[in-house]
């Protein structure tokens, strides 16, 4: 009787010490954001790729404590993107309609939160474009953006609306370039 009641009591203790697994919630920049004003159906726009260091090339959700330890890059458990960081920005651009006159090559250079107190958080989009004309060879120019976002919430959640805002700025920055590149 008392071999059951120990063999009971290790079953129930080893029970409550596992915790049952949390899926990640996956996060994009918002519907609102990637779907043309005329729903489903897109105009011709640019042609764009993205590309990123392989360390970026993945789904997880960057932040880095620049008031502690500002060298290590950490990952929310909990949440990550849908499709890692260079897809979502190609998704977010190519719905922008950017000029169908272009070509872009974009190169993600940084993509993450940062801490500058535990409770003030902000987010970094960096990134180079280099825009050539459709069919040609020829670069027409080339641009480096940086876009950090206001403060936003110290949290995942915070993350992900910084980053949505931070797209959409990207994208008319992108714009008022290649505007610019076709004045004489």
């Amino acid at each position: 009787m008392t071999k059951l009641w120990i063999i009971c009591a290790v079953s129930v203790s080893i029970l409550g010490c596992t915790e049952a697994v949390q899926a990640p919630a996956l996060h994009d920049f918002g519907v609102g954001n990637a779907l043309p004003a005329s729903g489903l159906q897109q105009s011709a726009s640019a042609e764009i790729k993205v590309s990123a260091p392989r360390w970026l090339s993945d789904n997880r959700i960057r932040y880095r404590l620049l008031y502690d330890q500002p060298t290590r890059v950490r990952f929310y458990n909990l949440d990550q993107w849908i499709a890692p960081p260079p897809e979502l920005l190609k998704l977010h651009f190519a719905a922008g309609r950017l000029d169908p006159n272009y070509s872009l090559v974009i190169q993600l250079l940084n993509f993450e939160q940062q801490f500058e107190t535990p409770g003030s958080a902000s987010v970094l989009l960096r990134f180079s474009a280099d825009a050539f004309a459709v069919g040609g060879k020829d670069k027409l120019g080339a641009q480096e953006f940086v876009i950090r976002s206001g403060k936003v919430g110290p949290d995942a959640q915070g993350a992900v609306r910084g980053f949505a805002e931070s797209a959409g700025q990207a994208s008319q920055q992108v714009q008022a370039w290649l505007r610019s590149l076709a004045k004489p």
